[in-house]
């Protein structure tokens, strides 16, 4: 997909109510999880319209500062889905040598096992530790999820997921931080 130009607000509003609607549509579908006692800005992340993948964004994603963890819920292999998270802070690969070198950059990083409690249930994640940052990919039922974990976010060990409940709050959210982002609030 390529985007140029200037939508206007009446189109940009109108695409962005079709595309809130396949959320809601596909959030009975694909659960979607956020981190227990975030005290912090909270709203719908990444949503692939084919159903494949979600999230939920703690923090504000256009700012700089701040902790900033999103956690997705994948139908694909959550390894995969936190290897690409891992390659978009690598840069992206401009041929095949550049991400097979990527491919073993990343199977070679260090990782552990770790117990992240998801829905009261002690759920088993590989974590990929770094400075100031964080990867984590496990299971629930039958999803994927991965914590995407930035700028000194909460300690892995220290965090909590719950099923979101109602997906309205987060694409409320999202398009408040949408229309303050565009000078519109």
């Amino acid at each position: 997909m390529r985007l140029t130009g200037f939508l206007p607000p009446d189109e940009f509003w109108a695409m962005n109510d079709r595309m809130d609607q396949q959320v809601r549509d596909g959030a009975g579908l694909l659960p979607l999880f956020s981190v227990n006692s975030w005290d912090g800005p909270m709203m719908l992340g990444s949503w692939q319209l084919d159903g494949s993948e979600g999230g939920v964004m703690h923090g504000n994603a256009f700012s700089p500062t701040g902790p900033l963890v999103e956690v997705v819920t994948t139908t694909q292999d959550p390894r995969d889905v936190a290897r690409n998270r891992w390659r978009a802070s690598a840069g992206v690969p401009h041929n095949l040598e550049e991400l097979q070198r990527q491919d073993a950059a990343f199977n070679a990083l260090h990782s552990e096992q770790l117990t992240i409690t998801v829905e009261g249930a002690p759920t088993l994640f590989t974590l990929w530790p770094a400075t100031d940052a964080w990867l984590a990919a496990g299971h629930i039922g039958g999803c994927g999820l991965v914590i995407d974990a930035q700028r000194k976010p909460p300690q892995p060990d220290a965090v909590t997921l719950s099923r979101v409940s109602d997906v309205e709050p987060l694409l409320q959210a999202r398009r408040a931080a949408l229309k303050a982002l565009r000078g519109e609030a």
